[in-house]
This record gives structure tokens, sequence and C-alpha cells, in this order.
């Protein structure tokens, strides 16, 4: 357990190159982000959704559902977390409660959204936003009323959807005078809007960038998007979603054939599991105190 998440994630933004973090949701998907090398996890508003209580992402998530599973993660976790908290689950009195929960919580930076609520996913139609300067006075709040110095507050507008590109510029740049320590401006639709968001913040203030798999904006690489100005891209949608898409398949298989020996190509012996899972580290714990 990281014992400040904030500092750690501060320190690694201050660092030259451009940060990745995967969209993680549970245990496994925690545990193999970190072991494939990943510096900070996306604790995923749709990724929770999904898995915790097997809904899509149109809001119906609780402040308790994301609090709770991002404390069982942060626990063993030994990278910090970035977390999506929606709209702040109401109004400023809810968002000072959710950032208070989450940084007790132990993430390092804690992404509200402006859309009206229930909310829904950035890449999905039907969207609408609260006005600006009502989610001026959320972000204002939880800048100041953090508990920690270090915590990281995120602001995400969805303007570009509503209202359109400039107004997406215009909130962005409000958002940040509120005291947003990250700005993440939701699906520009081309590389000219990627750009302009580069050009107009990136020398002011740390950009996130979105890559969803068939979402609305451009293609680009990490390398890509480093090079126009942005410092953490994430990929909220890719673990959950590869996981549904396996899980069906190995089924399938499974339901075809009655066996599930080779359901899962490359990997005969499923105690591996408890290897990825940590398995190691409580042996030698257990060895430690062994009685004599």
């Amino acid at each position: 357990m990281l014992k400040n998440p904030g500092k750690v994630l501060r320190e690694l933004l201050s660092k030259p190159g451009i940060i990745m973090a995967p969209g993680i949701y549970d245990g496994i998907s925690a545990r193999v982000t970190e072991q494939a090398g990943f510096q900070v996890g996306y604790l995923s508003g749709a990724g929770v959704a999904a898995s915790a209580i097997g809904e899509p992402d149109i809001g119906l998530t609780t402040m308790s559902d994301v609090v709770q599973i991002a404390r069982a993660l942060t626990i063993k976790a030994e990278i910090p977390y970035i977390c999506d908290a929606d709209t702040g689950y109401g109004n400023v009195r809810n968002v000072i409660r959710t950032v208070h929960e989450l940084e007790a919580a132990g993430v390092a930076c804690i992404q509200l959204e402006d859309q009206v609520a229930p909310k829904r996913c950035g890449h999905l139609e039907g969207k609408a936003c609260v006005p600006a300067e009502e989610f001026v006075q959320k972000i204002r709040a939880a800048s100041r009323e953090k508990y920690y110095e270090d915590t990281m507050i995120m602001a995400r507008t969805d303007a570009r959807a509503v209202f359109g590109f400039e107004e997406a510029i215009e909130r962005g740049k409000m958002y940040m005078e509120a005291g947003a320590d990250i700005l993440f401006i939701e699906a520009p639709q081309t590389i000219d809007e990627v750009e302009k968001i580069g050009k107009t913040f990136g020398h002011q203030v740390p950009l996130l960038a979105n890559q969803v798999i068939g979402g609305k904006t451009p293609r680009l690489t990490a390398k890509e998007l480093e090079q126009l100005g942005f410092k953490i891209l994430i990929f909220p949608d890719v673990l959950a979603f590869g996981a549904s898409v396996l899980l069906r398949r190995i089924l399938d298989k499974i339901i075809v054939e009655g066996c599930s020996w080779d359901a899962i190509p490359d990997a005969p012996d499923s105690r591996e599991l408890f290897n990825t899972m940590g398995m190691a580290a409580w042996q030698e714990i257990e060895q430690r105190y062994k009685e004599d």
C-alpha cells in the first residue's frame, strides 16, 4: 500500500514521458496491470459498473460501489490509482464527501465530470452537461476541501458532444482556473481538435487523453499523443471488454465440448492464477511466522 499515492503520482507526472494507465476494475485486473509494468492504474467507472453490478456505464453505480472496490485494491497496490468518480454523485456537498471517501480509500487522483446525473459513457449518445458555473463550484470545492495536499483533482468535460468543441475548450479553461490539477476534454473527434487541446493546455496543466476501442476519439498511440502535449493516456475499456470477450469464447467452447482442460490456449494449469495473485508472498509470510 502506498503511503502517499498523490505524491507518487505527482512525481511521475513531473518526469519526462507520457504515462499509460489501463482501466482496472477488480483484483485480477489490478494485479496483472502492475505485473505488466504499468506505473499507474485507472479505476474505470465503466469497468466497475460491469464487474460489480453487471450493468452498462449509464450512471447506475453509487459512490459506495466505487469506494469499496478502490479500498480493496489500494491496500495491496504498489502503484497510484486515478479513480473515475463520475459526477461526484450529487451536488457540492456530495462531491466533498466523495473526495474524502476516496482519499481515505487510498486513491491518488479523483476524476469528476460535468455531465448531468445519471451520467453515461463519454462515447455514447444522449449526454447532457450541467452549467459550467455549477461544475466550477464542484472543482473548487474538491480542490479546497480535500484532506491531503497531494491528492490530485481531475476535471473532465463532456461538452464536446453536447455544445461543440469551442465550448469544451472554454470549459477546460474555467475548470483549470477553478483548481483542477489534471484536465480531461473527453471525446475530441478529429486530429485537429486533439492538436488544439494540446496547444491550448499542454504547457499549463497535465492533459489526459482517452482511447476507447471503437470510440469517437481518433486512434493515436501514446507516442503520438505525447508529441501533441498530452501527459496521461488511459485505456478504460480494454481489460473489462477483453475479459468479457474471452470469457464468452471460453464458455462457448466448454458448452459444446463438455470439457475445460484446453479451453485456455497455452495455459495448462489453473494454479498459475494463484501465483498471479501473490501466492509466493503469502507463502513467505507463512514461513516467517511458522511455529518452531
